[in-house]
């Protein structure tokens, strides 16, 4: 009678899950990968012995693909399902989950954008013990580095946080794998922990033309692609800024903020701190011809809004207001 392969269970989506399923199948173990529906687009390319289950109710996807048995593992790769302890339980502790930042530094799903907004150019990627505190279990393994000098927009950081994180689950999954072990704890200092919480371009992207200039600046590429850009008002319209750059030249008064005074290869725009310049400006409802002396303008209840709604992403990709 032929003996059972151990499996590797992987829950959540995007191009790290191909190298977890190919570093399983070449150390002989079976996969079977949950995702949630907001991931159908993002899911690679598997081998066909891979059992792929989509839904959105993980308790459903459990009963479905079996729950794990003794030997089994675990690994949550930007999962779209807050666990359960009873989830979690049934690895009985070998539940891991990739996270692309540097804990305790950076727990929650915010992403690149916080970076970027708080001008921090370290990074990192770790693998945890999963459990119910978000990003609160032991670490195993980890990589810090510091993002390049040309990376200034999320997409820039995601690429390369992406391949650093490839390497570490190159250099740790088999080891778990064919060595039955995760390794010897990290230690880190979880009293200086730092939670930032999801944020989505539509509800959150609004600028405040009252703040300092590299503010405004780093906010446009925080919110810049992959996302559609921050959000502003001209003429009633809301509009999308994708790409913009920043001349310290020349200074304007504060009531002068948020307006067109040029129309050159772009927007020039005023700012108390100097000029901003809009390279690339999208019309989110309708098109409108934009003149000199127009101003970019958010009003307070959109900023309010901003500051005031929580959100979190459910597994079919709606959005969920928490607060």
């Amino acid at each position: 009678m032929s003996k059972t392969r151990p499996t590797l269970h992987i829950f959540g989506g995007g191009p790290l899950v191909g190298i977890s399923e190919e570093i399983a199948i070449r150390s002989g173990w079976s996969v079977i990968f949950r995702t949630g529906e907001r991931f159908m687009n993002s899911i690679p390319k598997l081998d066909s012995s891979t059992k792929v289950l989509v839904g959105n109710d993980l308790a459903s996807l459990m009963v479905e693909g079996g729950a794990p048995i003794a030997g089994d593992y675990g690994i949550s790769i930007s999962a779209p399902w807050i666990f359960s302890q009873e989830v979690i339980d049934m690895f009985c502790g070998e539940l891991f989950n990739l996270h692309n930042q540097p804990l305790p530094k950076f727990r929650g799903g915010g992403g690149a954008s916080w970076p970027i907004l708080m001008g921090e150019r370290s990074g990192g990627c770790c693998i945890h013990r999963l459990v119910r505190e978000v990003d609160a279990g032991e670490i195993f393994a980890r990589r810090d580095f510091s993002f390049p000098d040309d990376a200034m927009l999320p997409v820039d950081f995601d690429k390369f946080s992406i391949e650093q994180a490839k390497s570490l689950l190159r250099e740790w999954l088999p080891r778990l794998l064919q060595e039955r072990s995760p390794g010897s704890v990290i230690e880190s200092d979880d009293s200086d922990y730092e939670y930032w919480p999801r944020l989505n371009t539509e509800i959150h992207g609004w600028i405040d033309w009252s703040w300092g200039l590299e503010d405004i600046f780093k906010f446009c590429n925080a919110f810049s692609d992959p996302f559609v850009g921050a959000r502003t008002l001209i003429n009633g319209v809301v509009v999308e800024i994708r790409e913009v750059a920043v001349d310290l030249s020349k200074n304007f008064h504060p009531y002068q903020n948020g307006m067109v005074f040029r129309i050159s290869d772009g927007f020039h725009v005023a700012h108390r701190d100097g000029i901003l310049k809009i390279i690339d400006l999208h019309f989110f409802e309708s098109s409108v011809k934009i003149t000199n002396g127009d101003r970019f303008f958010t009003p307070q209840a959109l900023l309010e809004q901003a500051a005031l709604r929580r959100i979190q992403y459910s597994p079919s990709g709606k959005v969920i207001d928490l607060k």
